[in-house]
């Protein structure tokens, strides 16, 4: 039963860590470019997207990187070439903003702030989700209750953010 308990707790630990690191690193810039607190505020038209496959076997995912032409609103002069999401068509305008940095270009309004939000909900989601598989597993109804109930709003976000913003 010791070997268990360490378990139960070793994984959701081990998950907790990677979770905090990943959502945090991702997340912070792109929150602040849709918001408008750092870059440069644009237009960005998509020019190319690519598809590659990374992997082999059952690890084998396809993956898109996508270029966009950005164009900024104040003082316009050379347009910038930069990476971009990846959840855009060729052809596609929306509204922008580049980053500091200058490689890569961001959705902003209502797409950029919904995009983050989904990635900012996908951490306590993750947390409360590790915490009911763990009430789940110790067969502890209470907490598995109050563990489903802290995570359907969380799960709702992460659903309308996911919608919205790609």
């Amino acid at each position: 039963m010791a070997v268990w308990t360490a378990l139960c707790l070793l994984v959701p630990g081990a998950l907790l860590v990677w979770l905090v690191v990943t959502i945090v690193g991702v997340v912070t810039p792109e929150l602040g470019a849709a918001l408008g607190r750092t870059g440069t505020p644009g237009t960005a038209t998509v020019v190319s997207c690519e598809s590659y496959t990374v992997g082999t076997g059952r690890s084998k995912r396809t993956n898109r990187d996508c270029e966009a032409r950005f164009v900024p609103d104040e003082r316009p002069g050379q347009p910038v070439v930069a990476g971009t999401v990846p959840d855009v068509e060729v052809g596609e305008v929306f509204p922008a903003v580049l980053t500091p940095e200058g490689d890569r270009v961001l959705p902003t309004r209502a797409r950029g702030v919904w995009r983050a939000l989904f990635q900012l909900a996908a951490l306590p989601f993750g947390l409360v989700l590790i915490a009911f598989l763990s009430a789940v597993m110790m067969r502890a109804r209470k907490a598995t209750v109050w563990t489903g109930a802290l995570g359907l709003p969380l799960l709702v976000v992460m659903v309308v953010g996911f919608l919205v913003g790609t």
